[in-house]
């Protein structure tokens, strides 16, 4: 790690940027070149940006990220993604492909994460408070997506928080490649109108997935945050009051 602290890694956001558009105008369809110097600049902005991580934050991001992963197997299987329905799917998708939908999504999701939560969220923070920054932020990623999807604002949100809250982009980062990576898998076999369970094409049991998934996970996490809040305030409400009590007993 210390060899990385010695460069100064910003200097692969803009090459991380050209890599990323190129990618987009392309379909994904740039070479191994080009995924090459993603992949790399990725790495290195994601070193770089969590080189003061401590490992505490990393260890219960890792253990929401494998939460994650496994609401995201469960909801594709719930959907029928399974046996021959799942060998269908493997069929529309060439396994070369699976690649590139990666690091496309993780080079994707490095760039956004940094530009919007690491650099415009921490700029806005210095100037207003952390609900208006933490919207504003969001506003702002999805007006850069050109989308009416106003889910993006959720998602933009919901990044912006769990950054703050774990004074890292880990979490936040894996979850974008995954939702991104469903969604290039989704878009790679959204001309084939062949149902495979319950009615549902793949297209619409990849995306399905993507979004369910991803929603019920931000509604859990949520829920689960506000608990342990009022609990863990309830705790130091009680630990203080038995501290004054001892305390005027004593004198």
């Amino acid at each position: 790690m210390e060899h990385v602290k010695k460069i100064n890694a910003w200097l692969f956001l803009p090459v991380l940027f050209a890599a990323k558009l190129w990618a987009a105008i392309y379909k994904g369809n740039t070479g191994p070149w080009n995924l090459a110097i993603m992949v790399t600049c990725a790495l290195l902005l994601l070193l770089y940006a969590e080189r003061h991580t401590v490992m505490r934050s990393i260890v219960w991001q890792g253990v929401l990220f494998i939460s994650y992963i496994a609401l995201v197997l469960y909801i594709l299987f719930a959907l029928g993604l399974r046996g021959k329905e799942l060998s269908f799917v493997k069929s529309l998708i060439p396994y070369n492909l699976l690649p590139m939908f990666l690091i496309n999504s993780f080079g994707a999701a490095v760039l956004e994460e940094i530009m919007f939560r690491k650099l415009l969220l921490r700029s806005l923070l210095k100037r207003m408070r952390p609900i208006y920054a933490i919207f504003l932020s969001s506003l702002i990623f999805y007006l850069c997506h050109f989308s009416i999807m106003a889910t993006i604002i959720v998602s933009g949100i919901f990044y912006a928080s769990i950054a703050l809250r774990w004074n890292s982009l880990l979490l936040a980062i894996g979850m974008h490649t995954i939702y991104n990576f469903l969604g290039n898998m989704a878009i790679s076999v959204s001309q084939v109108s062949v149902t495979i369970a319950g009615g549902l094409n793949a297209y619409q049991v990849l995306r399905g997935a993507a979004s369910l998934s991803h929603f019920t996970f931000i509604v859990g996490y949520f829920t689960m945050i506000f608990a342990f809040d009022i609990v863990s305030g309830c705790v130091t409400k009680i630990k203080t009051r038995n501290k004054n009590r001892r305390a005027c007993v004593a004198n």
